[in-house]
């Protein structure tokens, strides 16, 4: 092994008024673990935020490095714009964590025009890697992997230690995740509705995640019976959950999916789980978890909002339950076993060929992936670039000087700019009462591109005569 090298990144941390982390503030937290303990690198972290105070102090934080590594979501075109402004040569290891979204789509678009040899952009998911290659093909150019170095945080000794609920009292189904309507969380709730009105009082669901503030049909109509709403947890009481979960079910069709951690957290303690064709279900869980999901071809989507893209079929997913027709648990968590080596070996330039981890799509991806159509997403040339990233980093860093003069006439503009007034003022509360900062995925990174008038939007078509469209293969 030659030496290690010099290693930047910013020490993610969630905001202290967070209401409940999501994959991606796992993520980060834990890569920067994992860079701070390894001995494979020298690391130098620092503070994203001051790097934009003054030219001097990001020169100083950069200065000397080999790599960055991009901890800050989706907010990577920052290091291609300071690389190129400063005259420096680190390469840059960045990642993509959700899909059909401004966030990251905002990310791929704006860092195009400065991608060198020896940039790595890397995935959760073989699905989020083929869509990304499918939206921006100037990526075949470059280094991609997936590689996701959860596992190596998951407590071994709980490894295949699902009970489930001993056979004493109700069948047990859990759904883990927000309580909103892309995640399909309704459709949990009409789950437990119509196991109740087929055995009264044999089945209960749990539902544990952030809300219920709207949390869709569970607060509008009357209570069903059976069904518990438990709010964030922490880890270990989390672990217990899905030890003591019959069935997980996880009808999620949102747009920003990538992934689902929880589907590899369950299999990890051997989980079974129920799940839509949606994203990367059919890569992590066996054909008999897959659900028949029908998607929504009558709407055109914006990447602006998270949307639900279609729906399960629960009388089927009832029909199985009653029977006792539960599918077995999946391996997910075993492609991920040596990503903490995968994505060191990334970070020194050396991309492997992974023979443990087939980096196709699965046939429903891909089916997913020829329907999908696109528009708006335009990628800048690098002077169109330079002029957008200069606007979002002054905005970026004036987000971040809570109670000064800029950073209350930046919050106004980003009003009188928004195309949805509502969202943005209820970032503004959550910045201005609850510190909000560019930690929570989809606050500070989506109000930016109203800024620079980035809004895909994209449409799926209706599947072709004579082809199955709730397709589980």
């Amino acid at each position: 092994m030659g030496h290690a090298l010099v290693t930047g990144f910013h020490r993610f941390h969630s905001y202290a008024g967070h209401p409940g982390k999501d994959g991606a503030n796992f993520a980060y937290t834990e890569i920067g673990r994992l860079l701070d303990e390894s001995s494979e690198v020298r690391a130098r972290p620092h503070d994203m935020v001051e790097l934009f105070r003054s030219d001097e102090a990001a020169r100083e934080a950069l200065t000397g490095c080999d790599v960055v590594v991009a901890t800050v979501g989706p907010h990577a075109y920052l290091y291609f714009h300071l690389r190129e402004r400063l005259g420096l040569d680190f390469r840059i290891v960045r990642d993509a964590r959700t899909a059909l979204w401004n966030g990251y789509l905002q990310q791929e678009a704006l860092s195009a025009p400065y991608v060198r040899p020896g940039d790595v952009l890397y995935h959760s998911s073989r699905y989020s890697l083929a869509l990304y290659s499918l939206l921006f093909p100037g990526l075949a150019a470059s280094t991609q992997a997936v590689c996701y170095p959860l596992t190596r945080w998951f407590p071994g000794e709980l490894a295949g230690s699902w009970t489930g609920s001993g056979g004493k009292g109700p069948t047990r189904v859990g759904f883990v995740g927000r309580l909103t309507d892309d995640k399909n969380h309704a459709q949990a709730v009409s789950l437990q509705r119509e196991l109740h009105r087929r055995a009264p009082g044999a089945f209960e669901l749990v539902a544990i995640g952030e809300g219920p503030r709207r949390a869709g049909r569970a607060q509008e109509e009357p209570p069903v019976p059976g069904y518990t709403w438990l709010p964030p947890v922490d880890r270990a009481r989390l672990w217990r959950e899905y030890r003591e979960m019959d069935v997980l079910f996880f009808p999620s069709t949102s747009s920003l999916e990538t992934f689902g951690r929880v589907l590899v957290e369950a299999s990890f303690i051997g989980t079974p789980v129920m799940a839509s064709t949606h994203a990367a279900t059919s890569e992590l869980l066996p054909a008999e978890s897959l659900l028949p999901t029908a998607l929504r071809t009558d709407t055109e989507f914006t990447t602006h909002l998270a949307a639900r893209l279609g729906d399960v079929d629960v009388a089927h997913a009832a029909d199985l339950l009653v029977a006792k027709a539960v599918p077995p648990a999946g391996r997910g968590h075993r492609y991920y076993a040596d990503h903490d080596d995968l994505l060191l070996s990334l970070i020194r330039g050396e991309a492997k060929e992974r023979s443990a981890f087939d980096l196709e799509p699965t046939p429903v991806q891909r089916a997913f992936l020829g329907r999908l159509g696109m528009r708006g997403l335009d990628i800048p040339d690098r002077d169109g670039a330079d002029r957008m990233i200069d606007a979002l980093r002054r905005s970026f860093t004036a987000l971040h000087q809570r109670g000064t003069p800029r950073h209350l006439a930046t919050l106004a503009l980003l009003l009188a700019r928004s195309g949805y007034r509502r969202k943005t003022a209820e970032f503004i509360r959550k910045n201005v009462f609850h510190g909000e900062d560019f930690s929570n995925i989809g606050g500070v990174d989506l109000q930016l591109s109203h800024l620079i008038g980035f809004e895909p939007r994209f449409t799926i078509a209706p599947v072709a005569p004579g082809e199955d469209a709730c397709s589980a293969n």
